[in-house]
Formats: structure tokens, sequence, C-alpha cells
């Protein structure tokens, strides 16, 4: 190799060696705003097919209604003799339902009574959209697991879930939680129900950043609100210090991220 070849070669390799990538370079609030995002989609997926199980007889041990929707611009279909039962969830084009546009499908299998102490649901999410971010792959589980302290309980695990935005950035978010619903579990609908959520997570978000999260402080949602209501969660990017992730307290698409001891409000879409 002669010299102006190697020349060549010592500044390409000195360009890529200093560059540093997003992942590195992450010093906002991306990650934590990403995470947030993530799991209010996770949990809107979550109470739809509760209600969707809760009104649909044979997927339930005694379902108060047998219902062939959710929101009114979507269609239950079920399999109750099959093993295992399943039960799909279609919406018609942009279905709407508090300020909520959904699309695609959602398809579940129980290996018994959704309300039966150690049954599993498992949704494979093939095509799905919510407000327009596409939601293609990956799986999440819940066990209920009976009463604990007198709530209904169940373990919810996200395994690699993938959520495209409109600049094909995706976040890859996997994790295992506990619920427990702590009001409002004697009636048929969601609204007047009132979750408690706890657990980790770990994945990669739209910028490209690995991050785990824990939460902290227990996040509280509500049957009948859009969003994530209360909660703290400590979100530690790759190769940065941790944020606090606060969800604050009311019905809104309102956050707080602590970043270098500096609190930034942010919205989420």
């Amino acid at each position: 190799m002669n010299k102006k070849h190697l020349l060549l070669l010592v500044v390409i390799l000195g360009i890529f060696s200093c560059k540093k990538s997003d992942r590195d370079e992450d010093k906002t609030t991306n990650t934590s705003a990403d995470v947030a995002f993530a799991t209010n989609v996770t949990y809107d997926v979550f109470k739809t097919i509760y209600q969707a199980a809760n009104s649909t007889q044979g997927i339930v041990t005694a379902a108060y209604v047998d219902s062939i929707s959710v929101f009114g611009c979507d269609t239950i279909t079920k399999d109750t003799t099959s093993n295992p039962k399943w039960m799909q969830i279609k919406f018609n084009t942009d279905c709407t339902s508090s300020s909520i546009i959904r699309n695609g499908k959602l398809y579940v299998t129980f290996n018994g009574h959704f309300n039966t102490p150690g049954t599993t649901a498992n949704l494979a999410i093939y095509d799905f959209s919510y407000n327009g971010y596409r939601v293609y792959d990956g799986s999440i589980t819940y066990k209920y697991e009976g009463l604990t302290d007198s709530f209904p309980t169940y373990s919810v695990t996200f395994t690699n879930l993938k959520i495209i935005n409109s600049f094909s950035q995706k976040i890859v978010y996997s994790g295992s939680h506990k619920l427990q619903i702590i009001q409002g579990q004697n009636t048929q609908t969601i609204t007047d129900d009132l979750y408690s959520i706890s657990g980790s997570n770990s994945g990669r978000v739209f910028k490209g950043n690995g991050f785990t999260s824990q939460i902290t402080t227990n996040l509280n949602l509500s049957g009948n609100c859009n969003w994530i209501e209360s909660g703290v969660v400590t979100v530690k990017p790759d190769n940065n210090p941790t944020r606090t992730l606060d969800f604050g307290s009311g019905c809104d698409n309102k956050i707080s991220v602590k970043v270098y001891d500096i609190n930034h409000e942010l919205e989420l879409p």
C-alpha cells in the first residue's frame, strides 16, 4: 500500500472512530418519552383485550353479556370449543374511540377461562396500529394469578414488541410486569377500573438507544383514561446516566423527565 492510500485509510478510520452514534449522544429526554409511549400503547391493548374477554361468553366462565364489539367499530369473533380457545378483535378502518384510532386486529389464544387462576392468554401481534403507530411484531402473555390481597392479579410479559413510526424508526420493547385491578373489578365495563402496575423493561427506542427501566412507584391507569395517570420509572439509556420519568397525577398526556437535575415537561403523542 502506497503512502497516499495509507494516509487516506488513516483519515477514514479517524472519522469513523471519532463519530459517535445516536445511542452514545442521547443527552435528551427521547428514551424516557419513548418508554412512556410504549407503555401506554401496550396497556391500551390490555384494556381492549380485557374488555372483550369479559364480555364474551366462553372466554370467561360467566360473561355479563355476550358482545360482538368493544368500541362499536370492531368485530369480536371466537372459538370456545377449540383447544386452545381463541378470540379475535378486528377493527374497522380507522376505528375511533376516545380519540384513539385503531386498525388491524388482535388475536388471542387461551388455555382456559380468562378469569380462572392459572389461565394464560397469548397475544400474537401481526398487524395492529394505534394512532398511526404500527405494532407489527412480538407477543404479550397475560397469566391470571388469582386474587392477591383481594385484588385480581395478572403477570404480564412483553417479548420484542415492535412499534414503528412514520420515519420507519422502531421501538423494541420487552419486559415483565405485575398488574392488579384495585378498583372496579366487580363490574362488567372497564370504565370504572383502576390498574396498579409494577415491573421492569428493556429494549431499544426510536433513535436507536438501548435502555433498561424499572418502575419504582407503581403506575396507575384508569379504564376510562388514554394515558397512565401516575407513577415513577427510572430509565437507564445505554452509556448514559439514569433519568427519572414521572407520569404526574391526572388523566392527561403530560410527563416530566429529570435529566442531570433538570426537569423537562413533555407531552406524549
